[in-house]
C-alpha cells in the first residue's frame, strides 16, 4: 500500500535533502526512490525551490471544532457559577445561552484542556 503524507507534506529538512540531492545532479528516479516518494513529488519540491516557497506548509484541513473560544469561556464561567454541574448540565446549559448543542464528553474535552479535573461524588460517579 502507498504510504500517503497529506496535505502538509513532508518535513522542511526532508523536503531540502530531496532537493539538494536533485540539485547535485542526481537522478530524479534514483532521488525518488532513496527517499521513497513519488518522482512527481520530487518535480513539486524542485519548482517551490525555485520560486522560493519551499518551506512553505499548507495548513491542514479538515472538521472546525465545535466548541470556538467564546464557547470555551461561557463554559468556564459556567463552571465557577455552579462547581457541582454535571458535564451533561454543563451542556445544556451552554445550548440555552448559545443555541450550540454539545456533548458532555465535548465539555470534559474543554475542561482538560484548561486543566480542570473531573471529581467523583460518593457514589463514584462523575459529577463535573
Amino acid at each position: 500500500m502507498e504510504k500517503r503524507v497529506g496535505a502538509r507534506g513532508y518535513s522542511i529538512d526532508l523536503r531540502e535533502q530531496m532537493v539538494a540531492a536533485a540539485l547535485n545532479g542526481q537522478n530524479h528516479q534514483w532521488v525518488a526512490q532513496t527517499f521513497g516518494v513519488d518522482v512527481r513529488t520530487i518535480a513539486f519540491y524542485l519548482r517551490k525551490h525555485e520560486a522560493g516557497t519551499l518551506s512553505h506548509v499548507k495548513r491542514p484541513t479538515g472538521r472546525r471544532p465545535s466548541v470556538q473560544s467564546e464557547h470555551e469561556q461561557i463554559l468556564l464561567q459556567q463552571l465557577e457559577e455552579d462547581l457541582d454541574a454535571t458535564l451533561e448540565e454543563h451542556a445544556r446549559l451552554l445550548e440555552a445561552k448559545t443555541g450550540r448543542k454539545i456533548s458532555d464528553r465535548t465539555v470534559d474535552r474543554v475542561f482538560q484542556r484548561h486543566g480542570i479535573t473531573s471529581k467523583k461524588n460518593s457514589g463514584r460517579r462523575r459529577t463535573q
